[in-house]
């Protein structure tokens, strides 16, 4: 039996052996294998991709702006057309008919103003004058009322005392005059009659005689008035005389009461230029707007684009809003995507956009953010947003599918260890590292993840983070990292 256990004991697998007393010793022993590298610092973007489609801004339907017959078309389908450019003409007929009708109601308008002002400029100086004037006129007139009056008085009473004498030394000095005038006159008459003087002598003595007797005989009737007193005939002439004055009076003084309406006239009369001046500038109006409606009846482009469809055909009645043309315009090309609810939060106005054609194989272009639709579409819960496109767009066309990648935020240099890394220990997100022979954990903040790394917060450059065999270890677990050489025994 002895050498039968020898035998077998000589048959004894050494590699065997060999590999379960290791195996031992790694049950045995606590200190864990892993792999490590050092904290990375890059920058992180986040990064949101939509899908939508080029569009453009200047996609208008051009329509008419009054009722009419579209009388002329000069574009068809496919034909490019310039800013200002006549798409079509309506019938203008009746709307020159109508300013033919405003131009003469402005001219009839321009007459009353004229008018107007005239009958205003009369007032202001009637205003200005006529007091002045019927003032001088009640003066007049009281004068001449006072001298009505003592002309009647003056017959009434008759001849004073010293008018009788006067008169009666009137008639001594005619009767003198005419006594010499008399005896000059015999005197002569001798002397011609004996050759002495010249007949010339006794015609001028016959002529002095002649003036001396009527001097004399008016003498004698004016002392005659006087000694017999007024007539009342001459007395009734001068009451009547005063009655007339007293009425011219009370005339002056009524068209002097009349001056208080001069200002109401005046009033009156600036009432009436601003009247016409209303209706002028009224009529001018209408002027303006027969010349506008004539204008809009020739449908012009608004934009340099091309004519998308059949445009509207001449001998067609259209109304306000008919459309008439389609013009799709290659200026001002954007990209509208959609945004899922969850993600509109995110984008903000002046976000950098990646713009990938389809139709272009690929092409990528440059957008920027530039308005985000405050509302969502019920189905779907998508929003809106407009992305100008900042680069040459010459190859794009309005309905080409688009995919669009909006940069939500950037972090540069940051802290970043691979996702892998993080696991969780008492509910919270931790990494380990290397702390000599030890694992050490270190609580972290997380962020940004792309591209399998994380941005976290709380490590510094020089920590090695475990990236390997991390999920066995716990805080202050022996460690050794992969690669370094097991220690012989007695060393």
């Amino acid at each position: 039996m002895a050498g039968v256990v020898l035998v077998a004991g000589g048959c004894v697998d050494r590699g065997a052996q060999k590999q379960a007393k290791r195996t031992e010793e790694l049950v045995s022993d606590p200190v864990v294998t892993v792999t490590a590298q050092p904290v990375g610092f890059q920058t992180l973007t986040e990064n949101l991709e939509i899908t939508g489609q080029v569009t453009t801004a200047s996609d208008t339907q051009i329509g008419a702006k009054q009722s009419g017959r579209i009388v002329s078309v000069f574009v068809k389908d496919g034909d490019p057309v310039t800013p200002g450019q006549t798409i079509a003409v309506q019938d203008t007929t009746s709307l020159n008919a109508q300013l033919s009708q405003a131009l003469a109601s402005v001219q009839t308008a321009l007459a009353g103003t004229q008018s107007a002002n005239a009958a205003l400029s009369q007032a202001l100086q009637n205003a200005r004058i006529q007091p002045t004037k019927t003032a001088s006129q009640v003066r007049q007139a009281e004068a001449a009322l006072r001298s009505a009056k003592a002309q009647l008085g003056k017959a009434i009473k008759g001849a004073r005392t010293e008018d009788r004498v006067q008169a009666e030394w009137a008639v001594r000095q005619a009767k003198s005059n005419l006594d010499k005038a008399q005896k000059d006159l015999d005197r002569y008459t001798k002397l011609v009659e004996e050759g002495a003087v010249a007949r010339t002598q006794l015609e001028a003595a016959q002529n002095v005689y002649n003036q001396s007797l009527a001097a004399y005989n008016a003498a004698l009737q004016q002392q005659l008035v006087l000694s017999n007193g007024t007539r009342p005939e001459d007395i009734e002439v001068a009451r009547e005389a005063v009655r007339q004055a007293e009425e011219s009076l009370k005339n002056a003084q009524a068209q002097q009461s009349l001056d208080v309406n001069l200002n109401e006239q005046v009033l009156a009369a600036r009432a009436q230029v601003n009247s016409s001046r209303a209706q002028l500038q009224s009529a001018q109006a209408q002027v303006i707007i027969a010349r506008q409606a004539i204008s809009e009846a020739v449908i012009k482009a608004p934009f340099m684009g091309k004519i998308a469809g059949n445009p509207i055909q001449p001998g067609a009645v259209v109304g306000p809003g008919t459309p008439v043309a389609r013009i799709v315009g290659r200026e001002g090309s954007y990209f509208e995507g959609e945004v899922p609810e969850t993600n509109i939060e995110k984008v903000a106005k002046g976000a950098i956009v990646a713009i990938k054609v389809s139709a272009l194989n690929e092409m990528t272009f440059s957008g920027v953010v530039k308005a985000i639709s405050p509302t969502g579409e019920s189905v779907g819960r998508l929003f809106h947003v407009r992305i100008a496109f900042t680069g040459d767009t010459a190859a794009l066309k309005p309905g080409m599918y688009a995919t669009g990648m909006i940069t939500l935020r950037t972090v540069p240099n940051a802290a970043t260890v691979p996702v892998t890394s993080i696991v969780k220990r008492n509910g919270k997100d931790v990494v380990f590292i290397v702390d000599g022979a030890i694992a050490k954990a270190v609580p972290v903040t997380t962020g940004l993840k792309t591209d399998g790394v994380i941005q976290v917060e709380g490590l510094s450059a020089n920590q090695r983070v475990i990236v390997a065999g991390q999920n066995s270890l716990d805080d202050g677990s022996k460690i050794k990292l992969e690669g370094d050489k097991p220690k012989t025994e007695g060393a």
